[in-house]
């Protein structure tokens, strides 16, 4: 275990210090020692292939060397017979021409002719052992040879062809034994040239064996360090308190960790190759994304640009902060609206008056302002108490709110004081028009818990920039003619001036 643990060990540092390089090193040397084997068994077949034509050769050899003294004997046969003498003759030169092109191709290459007249390319014998059984032989055929050629080359000669059958008697036993040497020796050479190829062969495939070995064992140990890296990698996203999103050049996701699953409701495998652009969304400079039942959530996020190896990646951090911004929303709310009446409240109004005169002005235009006091109110609240009292002026709100143009603002300064922001008016007639039915609407009977009530409503209107060029001044003046309006004792309506007598 300890020499295991030892050469693991070894392995793992040599793996993380030059793995890349080791593992294409390991798979060249596979390709290459694989190519070397596949070479060395195409160069086997093509030598077994022509040392199998040598040794046919050599064994054809011997046949011609003994046809050779047949044909020579069957000449003598019929020296009386011309056709039969012919045949015989035209027999021997084949015979002759056969055994000697294939003898000499032994010896330095060449072309021969199978019994059927094709060519055969004969390589020439090259061990020591072969060239000096062809020598041997070219020697012991030498004299036959001559003796045939002038016998193929006269007319009918008896006493040559005597002698030419005395030679091939003497030389016939010598060529049969040296020609069943050489397809001895021949098939001994191709039996050592194989064994020794595959010799090669095996070693080749033993190197690349082990090269493949090692290249599956630093993949294996790359992909055991990949795989740990991948782990803390994921254990550190996991600790961050936000939800972390990596994605490809072509923004499909590659890595995200829990808290992104939690926020979007995505298993892992199903946000892995789901584009970025499925989860989140910009909107009028916001960021919202989007959870797998269809739920939108605003949030914060974060994006730099990585490189994860050599390719570019993207990696979003996302903070969900829709409470916060729900909260937000509601202390806004709190802030700058009347929580009775769900109005706005003195500090939002006034953000509207001055946001409002500055439009009449760029757009000369006129706005009115009017300030509301409720009559009766107190009375109603001290016989049915504080509660009826506040539904009295919910059902108030209401009513102005329906009864103005969305481009307007009704606002509750406190208590029963209500102000109302009319714009866009285009002379006195209108603006009287608009403000007697507020004030119809206000003074009709409210049935409330089963008690029918009224209240009535003292009104003051100041316009701008008619009769006033700054807000402190408009408010003012709204404010005293609403008092005067007040002094009547009646629901009554009080201009800060007397607009009908000079505007149209």
């Amino acid at each position: 275990m300890g020499l295991f643990a030892s050469i693991k060990s070894k392995l793992t540092f040599i793996s993380q210090r030059y793995g890349r390089t080791l593992t294409l090193l390991a798979v060249v040397l596979f390709l290459t020692f694989d190519f070397i084997a596949l070479s060395l068994n195409v160069w086997l077949s093509y030598r077994i292939e022509a040392a199998a034509i040598n040794i046919n050769l050599s064994g054809r050899q011997r046949m011609l060397s003994q046809r050779l003294v047949k044909n020579l004997l069957m000449m003598e046969n019929a020296y009386t017979n011309e056709e039969a003498y012919s045949a015989a003759l035209a027999e021997l030169r084949e015979t002759f021409k056969h055994f000697d092109l294939t003898l000499d191709s032994f010896h330095r290459g060449g072309r021969t002719f199978s019994a059927d007249h094709n060519v055969i390319e004969v390589a020439p014998l090259t061990s020591d052992a072969s060239t000096q059984i062809v020598q041997q032989a070219l020697l012991e055929w030498s004299p036959l040879r001559q003796k045939i050629r002038q016998l193929i080359g006269r007319e009918y000669d008896h006493l040559l062809l005597r002698q030419a059958i005395d030679v091939a008697q003497r030389k016939n036993l010598t060529l049969l034994d040296l020609m069943n040497k050489l397809t001895v020796e021949l098939e001994h050479e191709t039996q050592a040239e194989a064994m020794s190829i595959r010799f090669y062969q095996g070693l080749a495939f033993f190197l690349a064996i082990i090269n493949f070995t090692l290249a599956i064992v630093m993949y294996r140990l790359r992909v055991l360090k990949a795989n740990h890296s991948v782990d803390l990698v994921d254990n550190i996203m996991n600790q961050v308190a936000a939800g972390i999103l990596v994605a490809d050049e072509s923004g499909k996701i590659i890595r995200a960790n829990k808290l992104v699953e939690n926020m979007s409701g995505y298993h892992m495998t199903e946000l892995q190759g789901r584009k970025v652009d499925s989860l989140l969304y910009e909107h009028e400079g916001e960021m919202y994304g989007i959870r797998k039942v269809g739920d939108q959530y605003h949030c914060q996020v974060e994006v730099s640009e990585v490189l994860i190896g050599n390719r570019p990646a993207t990696v979003y951090t996302i903070i969900d902060d829709s409470q916060q911004k729900a909260q937000q929303q509601e202390l806004t709310l709190l802030a700058y609206h009347d929580q009775l009446t769900d109005l706005p409240n003195r500090h939002l109004f006034n953000d509207r008056l001055s946001v409002e005169m500055k439009h009449a002005l760029r757009r000369n235009e006129k706005i009115a302002l009017l300030f509301i006091d409720l009559n009766g109110f107190k009375g109603v609240n001290d016989r049915h108490g504080h509660k009826f009292g506040d539904l009295l002026l919910g059902r108030v709100a209401v009513r102005m709110k329906q009864t103005v143009r969305d481009s307007d603002t009704v606002a509750r300064l406190g208590g029963d004081e209500f102000t109302l922001l009319l714009t866009d008016i285009e002379s006195y007639k209108m603006c009287k028009a608009l403000v007697d039915k507020i004030i119809d609407a206000i003074c009709k009977p409210y049935l409330i818990q089963e008690v029918m009530v009224e209240v009535g409503a003292s009104i003051g209107v100041a316009c701008f920039p008619d009769d006033a060029t700054n807000e402190q001044e408009l408010l003012s003046l709204a404010d005293k003619a609403m008092y005067r309006s007040k002094a009547t004792g009646e629901s009554c309506i009080t201009f800060a001036s007397d607009w009908l007598s000079h505007k149209p």
